[in-house]
């Protein structure tokens, strides 16, 4: 089924379990999935994280999809709707998959997994993420269109956003001597941003790109603090390309160019609590500001009357400017904790969430520019035939 002219952000939201430390902490669960559909935030009576405080519930909130503390990765990547997604990148949609919360709830393990593990280890894991069940699953549909007549070439680049510099991740680390920082510029023609110079890798099975997607891994920055001993200290966007080819009725190839852009967000961060310092302290700075301006994206989509979204002030934004608001599928996947010590957190992200899936995307089939302008020139020469021979057929008559 195609996507419809205007299609809203999806929202689905993951609750991650307790961890050990809060349970010692005497930290209490106040955030829980009552449905698969709501999410529901309890209020504490007694003093917070005190044990044997009595609850009651206080607010709640609706989305497209709600995941527990249970739900296991391959739970989520079943029902948060990726597959589908999947399935309009063959057909030559964009797409985008962007993974939002504070720093320990849980992002880049439903993104990636266990970074570590798969390094060391490579997938087929049950803690596997979103991106390589992606990565397999898109290669099962790809096999299964094949015996189709169609045709498909598989591209992959992915970029690091750090201290507002990005960083082309195939080719280097941001630690590697003599990096280059690459270029951010805008083309008049599609409307949109794009990375100036970025290099692209043949895929042409799932072993390739999961063999690329784990050398990224191993590029990407990452620091430990008081809140995570694995912090991402940077934005990740990791991009598949899709490239589809079916020869039409009147034997002429036609090509569509779908992608899917999983991004891996860097967590927001209150320095007291994460005590960062030195080149951490900036990093988190960098970080809170960039977040800070993707809400403020969101919040101007969301105002009638805001007139222009600040696309443009800062590097992330400007990424994703076709992801939010633009022309691509976008899906939100809003990652909290339920621990009644990062409620607040928890809270800012759930109307993060919220405000999100009011923004409208106009979702278009990408074709070739040369291709597109033949199909138009091919209408206009069926329409001026059809005139012919209704003017020859009028003065024979």
């Amino acid at each position: 089924m195609a996507p419809s002219v205007a299609e809203k952000v999806k929202v689905v939201v993951r609750v991650r379990p307790m961890t050990t430390k809060e349970r010692q902490h005497g930290e209490e669960e106040l955030v829980r999935c009552v449905s698969d559909r709501s999410v529901q935030i309890l209020e504490q009576q007694v003093g917070q994280g005190v044990r044997g405080s009595r609850a009651q519930t206080a607010l709640a909130y609706q989305f497209e999809r709600c995941f527990g503390q249970e739900t296991t990765q391959e739970e989520l990547f079943e029902g948060c709707g990726v597959k589908e997604m999947l399935d309009h990148v063959l057909e030559g949609y964009s797409a985008t998959v962007f993974a939002y919360g504070p720093t320990g709830s849980g992002k880049t393990f439903s993104v990636t997994g266990r970074p570590d593990s798969i390094v060391k280890n490579g997938s087929g894991d049950a803690s596997d993420g979103v991106v390589i069940r992606s990565a397999e699953s898109l290669f099962d549909k790809i096999r299964e269109k094949s015996t189709d007549g169609m045709q498909f070439k598989v591209r992959a680049s992915c970029v690091e956003i750090y201290n507002e510099s990005i960083v082309d991740l195939v080719k280097s680390s941001r630690s590697a001597r003599g990096v280059s920082v690459l270029p951010v510029k805008f083309d008049p023609s599609k409307g949109s941003f794009f990375v100036q110079d970025l290099s692209y890798c043949k895929c042409p099975s799932e072993v390739d790109l999961l063999r690329l997607y784990m050398k990224v891994l191993r590029n990407r920055s990452v620091a430990a603090h008081e809140l995570n001993r694995d912090s991402s200290r940077s934005h990740a966007l990791f991009t598949v390309y899709v490239d589809s080819m079916v020869k039409g009725p009147d034997g002429h190839i036609r090509t569509r160019h779908g992608k899917i852009t999983f991004v891996d967000l860097a967590g927001s961060e209150r320095l007291k609590d994460t005590r960062s310092e030195g080149q951490t302290l900036r990093e988190t700075g960098s970080i809170n500001k960039s977040l800070f301006t993707l809400g403020k994206v969101i919040s101007s989509l969301c105002d009638r009357k805001s007139t222009k979204a600040p696309y443009r002030d800062s590097k992330l934004t400007q990424l994703l400017m076709d992801s939010i608001g633009g022309t691509s599928l976008t899906m939100m996947l809003a990652c909290i904790s339920p621990s009644s010590g990062h409620i607040q957190e928890s809270m800012r992200t759930l109307d993060y969430a919220n405000r999100a899936k009011s923004v409208q995307n106009k979702p278009v089939v990408l074709l070739d520019p040369g291709q597109t302008m033949l199909e138009e020139l091919r209408k206009e020469i069926d329409i001026l035939r059809a005139e012919n021979r209704a003017l020859k057929e009028a003065l024979q008559t």
